[in-house]
């Protein structure tokens, strides 16, 4: 996950530039595209891209401040931390654990049941990859983007988060041609939550010390707590199973794009279903166990709806003039007779 990281930063650079450089002259047109928006906050600067989620709901995304994306980082820790100490979060975290616990019992059945599966089926699970892009840093050379060479391992590639960077680029592209202001923060979101996501998984990872399934042929691996950074460096997949940083990275995607765009609606059904398939595919090539997911996805989750939850105005839009009720069911009292107080049902076309 931290080779990526780099280019996440490049890319997300552009935004601070963008801001600083973008005019303002036609800022004012998305509220110019929705004449029913005269109810809509008079207080949302001009610098947004409106969209109507439905007839009664409209949501303002306002571009990033420059660098936000880092800079949003510590509070982006602390809410995740209050979130997990509320009285919801709790329990959730209690529902994790236990389900996590349960998981552990099964473990080695049910990796060994995948990869049988992946066998029957002729999905080798043999972990195939091919350089692409390596460079050298200091004298030492860093394998910076390594390309899959089997259908199991395009599945590990697409968890591993660089197709969404691929794509998040485009959105960011899409998003500076265009003066989308909605596209431009989405790119920004993805890059915060990408980096709080992924440091919070790589503190738990250097904590709990998980071994891989590929390094032991029994039981459902070791846990070394804290080992030291040497030690870890030195022998990281003996190491780094728990929790799963794709799933987390998978988790955090859909739900920032799910947030930000829920005109879409099946984001998110595709999307865990993706996810569901990454993570068998990680169980065929023995890099995580399945108790290794329900934190991660939680973590993903968790960051995608802080990230998002920063960066827009939703408004409530009420509809006037003829045809504003058209379709309205409704209650009316009648008068039946001078003793007599009845309810007539009122539809309106």
């Amino acid at each position: 996950m931290n080779r990526y990281f780099l280019l996440l930063a490049v890319i997300l650079t552009v935004t601070m530039h963008h801001r600083a450089n973008a005019q303002t002259d036609s800022k004012a047109a998305d509220l110019h595209a929705y004449p029913s928006l005269a109810s809509f906050d008079s207080t949302i600067a001009v610098s947004h891209r409106s969209v109507m989620v439905n007839d009664t709901t409209c949501i303002a995304y306002f571009k990033p401040k420059p660098y936000e994306f880092i800079t949003n980082l510590p509070k982006d820790w602390v809410e995740f931390g209050k979130r997990t100490i509320t009285k919801k979060g709790l329990i959730a975290t209690g529902a994790i654990a236990a389900t996590t616990a349960l998981l552990i019992a099964i473990d080695r059945p049910a990796i060994d049941a995948v990869q049988q599966f992946g066998r029957w089926s002729g999905i080798s699970g043999e972990r195939k990859f091919a350089n692409a892009i390596k460079f050298k840093a200091g004298g030492t050379e860093v394998n910076f983007l390594d390309l899959p060479q089997n259908f199991n391992s395009t599945l590990y590639f697409i968890g591993e988060g660089w197709p969404t960077i691929a794509f998040t680029a485009g959105v960011l592209v899409r998003g500076i041609v265009k003066n989308d202001s909605r596209a431009i923060l989405t790119a920004s979101q993805i890059g915060e939550g990408y980096l709080a996501m992924g440091i919070t998984v790589q503190l738990i990872k250097r904590l709990t010390g998980r071994q891989s399934p590929f390094r032991t042929e029994s039981g459902s691996g070791s846990w070394q707590l804290a080992p030291s950074y040497s030690h870890y460096q030195n022998d990281v997949p003996n190491h780094d199973a728990f929790p799963s940083g794709h799933l987390a990275t998978a988790m955090a995607t859909v739900t920032i794009y799910a947030e930000n765009y829920p005109e879409y609606k099946l984001i998110r059904p595709i999307g865990y279903t993706v996810i569901g398939i990454v993570g068998l595919a990680m169980m065929n090539n023995g890099v995580h166990w399945l108790s290794d997911y329900p934190l991660a996805l939680a973590i993903g989750y968790t960051y995608g709806k802080i990230v998002t939850s920063r960066g827009k105005t939703i408004g409530f839009i009420k509809r006037m003039g003829p045809g504003a009720d058209k379709g309205k069911l409704s209650f009316v009292p009648t008068i039946i007779d001078n003793r007599s107080l009845g309810m007539s049902l009122r539809l309106n076309l």
